[in-house]
């Protein structure tokens, strides 16, 4: 009896685990400046679509998809980028000197640390990086976890211009 229980128990998280999606509005959010100021949702640029990139700096997709965004940083000039990693800050300048030199200076980009560790149980990223793009509404219009959400990124937004 105990073992049918434990089996019932472990499907039962596996079919919520398998049906938990990105949220498709902009959830409520505080994460950190890296001089350790707290930054939310009330201070997002208004009136821009806002990218959100969760990252990890030994994450070797996370690297490839920073020097794309960097690569692409025109294309992406009107959209507010939060690139959001769990990383201590001592290693994050590291990261961006080796693989997007000069994108976290850029001014529509904020690089942020998530101190209190919400970014994956709130956004619920499959794996790193999680890419998301939302509407200035707030609105999801792009989830991309893995390779390729750069890519998917800009075809996206060459398609709503």
């Amino acid at each position: 009896m105990k073992f049918k229980s434990l089996i019932f128990i472990t499907l039962l998280i596996a079919v919520f685990q398998v049906k938990a999606q990105q949220p498709t509005v902009l959830p409520q959010f505080t994460f950190f400046k890296l001089d350790g100021k707290p930054f939310s949702n009330k201070d997002l640029v208004q009136g821009k679509k806002n990218l959100f990139m969760l990252f990890d700096c030994t994450c070797e997709h996370c690297q490839r998809e920073a020097k794309l965004l960097n690569e692409n940083h025109a294309q992406l000039k009107n959209t507010n980028i939060y690139m959001i990693t769990l990383d201590e800050a001592y290693i994050i300048p590291q990261f961006f000197t080796s693989y997007a030199k000069g994108l976290n200076s850029k001014p529509n980009v904020t690089v942020l640390q998530d101190k209190n560790r919400t970014f994956i149980p709130t956004f619920l990223p499959k794996m790193y990086p999680g890419i998301y793009l939302y509407s200035a509404t707030g609105k999801l219009l792009v989830y991309n976890a893995g390779d390729g959400g750069i890519k998917k990124v800009v075809t996206a937004l060459r398609k709503i211009k």
